[in-house]
């Protein structure tokens, strides 16, 4: 049983916890909120053992060996790299990361403590996302070669 914890107390992750729950694998061990207030109330519905107000003291806490993160996506960066750098594994609720130097830092900070990170995007692996791919890639071709044409025209 893999003992997770939760940053973010919305929707998503409401969704998130009953679907981990779902699978037998994974227990909600902590939920983390700036307001002590909010994390309790948030508890009734999704009953844990730890309630935290710092993410400093969730990630240096040995009752959770995995962080779902459901933040705002411009803090996954720094908080995803917090949890890695306690030895813990971090799921991202998408987007991974606002820009491609935050998703290489995040990465490279995975690797450095040998944990896992992923995203929450479970869409690029249905069957229907896989058969579009081919489809997209010939509209970004044409969406291309349109514009190379107006280019083109807009410089003569």
């Amino acid at each position: 049983m893999i003992r997770f914890a939760i940053v973010g107390t919305n929707w998503i992750t409401r969704q998130f916890i009953e679907a981990a729950h779902e699978t037998g694998h994974l227990h909600l061990s902590a939920i983390y909120s700036r307001a002590q207030q909010q994390a309790e109330a948030f508890a009734e519905h999704f009953p844990c053992p730890h309630l935290f107000t710092s993410l400093a003291a969730l990630a240096a806490s040995d009752e959770v060996e995995a962080v779902y993160l459901a933040s705002p996506n411009a803090m996954h960066c720094e908080q995803a790299q917090l949890f890695m750098s306690h030895g813990k594994h971090v799921i991202c609720e998408k987007l991974l990361a606002s820009n491609l130097r935050e998703a290489e830092q995040m990465i490279a900070c995975a690797r450095r403590h040998q944990v896992i990170l992923f995203e929450a995007f479970k869409t690029a692996s249905l069957p229907n996302f896989a058969r579009r791919c081919p489809v997209l890639a010939r509209c970004a071709r044409r969406c291309s070669a349109t514009a190379n044409i107006r280019r083109a025209i807009r410089a003569t």
